[in-house]
């Protein structure tokens, strides 16, 4: 289940227009799997329970992933991560703004541009990223 809405990304996020429905729902439900992931899915099921900044915060989140997916040729382009048009490769030599000392930099670069920057932003007041330990102040 998508976290927004053709409605909310047009009228309230205002986002890139997308004429095609289908094409909105997917890429809706896309982004909404990729929010899941990233808050290890404490969100899944229960959105409605949350408070009101949190659900605006991941519906702003959802709607920025829709339009970078958009603006990146959409979400296989975006998760395959052969999105590389900013780095040249020949052989072992690499140039450009993707290029990285070696293969480990190389797919973290590419698991950092399946999420727009926004998104996190976005997320980063909600406490939703947090991948620590809580603390227990009595003993059971």
């Amino acid at each position: 289940m998508a976290y927004i809405d053709k409605a909310y990304y047009d009228d309230e996020f205002k986002g890139v227009p997308i004429e095609d429905e289908d094409t909105f729902s997917r890429y809706a439900e896309r982004a909404s799997d990729l929010i899941d992931q990233m808050t290890n899915y404490v969100l899944w099921g229960k959105f409605d329970n949350f408070p009101p900044f949190i659900q605006e915060m991941v519906k702003k989140a959802t709607a920025a992933q829709v339009e970078y997916y958009l603006m990146h040729g959409g979400p296989e382009e975006v998760d395959s991560g052969t999105n590389d048009a900013g780095e040249v490769r020949i052989g072992n030599f690499s140039y450009g703004s993707r290029g990285g000392s070696g293969r480990g930099e190389e797919r973290t670069n590419r698991q950092e541009n399946r999420v727009s920057p926004s998104v996190l932003g976005y997320l980063a007041p909600t406490g939703l990223l947090y991948r620590g330990l809580d603390v227990v102040d009595r003993v059971y």
